[in-house]
């Protein structure tokens, strides 16, 4: 399939561009409008409707890094998830499972101590189960009023992260990770907010993580969005889902994910006292 028809704005860049201060907009106030680092890696709008056909040739090309007036191949095209499809801020009817290692659970109930991670964490972080270099990168089309937005983005690097396992406890699982013990996350809410007091946080997601043989979400935003203009806003075209969707190869690991979004990007991992979340948790 060939997309050299399509109306392209923005097309592939050498590497990722970050919309920084210098880049995105400014409010009414003349203050920037800024949350988080957003990173470009493609950007493009259509200006008419796309049959699913379509769509899924878009979708893949971006996926593949395809150039648009070429051809994909039959095994190219790619269905991006929609977004409805994530069950956000809602408890799931199996057990929220923390594994760990038995030194950093009995601290957590013994001093409220608790490590929080952040994408650029587990971007860098060197371990086939723990380590994913693709958190926070992910391929988003959206259907809206004008046509068709797309792009592959990376966003989320504000956010404090915490992964569980949602289940019932498997061994297996836990000796890949090279853990020993754990604790159950009994009210979601209640942790959630907890934690998001402790660090001050401006808002929380959670949920269980879905996966996919790519990384694409569909989002379908309305006006929300303004193809006359890149900025971070641009990645709000798909709502928090984008943030919970992994690849195919780490469905073993049932992830149920905590985010706390922050005023500012964080790296790295940060040890908190999260006293008050440890009503919520029963330790195995």
């Amino acid at each position: 399939m060939a997309f050299e028809h399509f109306l392209v704005e923005s097309v592939t860049k050498a590497g990722a561009k970050n919309v920084d201060h210098n880049e995105i907009s400014h409010n009414n106030n003349g203050d920037i409008d800024m949350s988080g680092s957003f990173r470009v890696y493609k950007h493009m709008w259509i200006e008419r409707k796309l049959s699913d056909f379509e769509l899924q040739g878009l979708c893949g090309a971006l996926v593949h890094d395809t150039p648009f007036d070429h051809s994909l191949k039959p095994g190219q095209f790619v269905k991006p998830l929609p977004e409805k499809r994530f069950k956000l801020n809602r408890a799931p009817q199996e057990p929220v499972v923390k594994l760990g290692k038995k030194e950093h659970i009995d601290k957590f109930f013994l001093t409220g101590k608790l490590q929080l991670g952040s994408f650029a964490y587990y971007n860098d972080f060197d371990h086939p189960e723990i380590g994913d270099v693709e958190e926070g990168a992910v391929t988003l089309v959206a259907k809206t009023p004008f046509g068709v937005m797309a792009g592959k983005y990376g966003s989320g690097y504000n956010h404090r992260m915490f992964c569980t396992y949602v289940g019932h406890l498997d061994q297996t699982t836990m000796k890949k990770f090279g853990y020993d013990s754990g604790f159950i996350v009994t009210d979601p809410a209640g942790f959630a907010q907890a934690i998001a007091s402790a660090i001050s946080a401006s808002t929380f997601t959670y949920g269980q993580c879905l996966y996919h043989p790519h990384k694409a979400v569909l989002g379908f935003p309305g006006h929300d969005v303004d193809r006359h203009q890149l900025s971070h806003r641009t990645g709000q075209m798909v709502k928090a889902g984008k943030h919970f969707i992994k690849p195919m190869r780490y469905s073993h690991q049932r992830e149920f994910r905590f985010l706390w979004e922050m005023p500012q990007d964080v790296s790295g991992a940060e040890i908190v006292d999260c006293s008050a979340a440890r009503q919520y948790c029963n330790q195995l």
